[in-house]
């Protein structure tokens, strides 16, 4: 394998949407073999790597992480 490769995430716990993140194949089928996602992905952001693992997007991780104002 070789290239990039679009891959659909799992829904995210806080909206239910989905999404499309566009990967390094090689690092996928490293990942998939067991690879820790961040030797797999070392190009991607830790949100990137977040959505492809849990499918949270990065507006619904801050929004589960919202500390309250009072």
């Amino acid at each position: 394998m070789d290239g990039q490769v679009t891959v659909k995430t799992p829904p995210c716990p806080m909206c239910g949407k989905t999404a499309l993140l566009e990967v390094d194949a090689d690092g996928l089928r490293m990942w998939q073999a067991g690879a820790h996602i961040q030797r797999a992905f070392p190009q991607l952001e830790a949100s990137q790597r977040e959505l492809l693992m849990t499918g949270t997007h990065p507006a619904c991780w801050d929004r589960m992480w919202v500390e309250d104002e009072e």
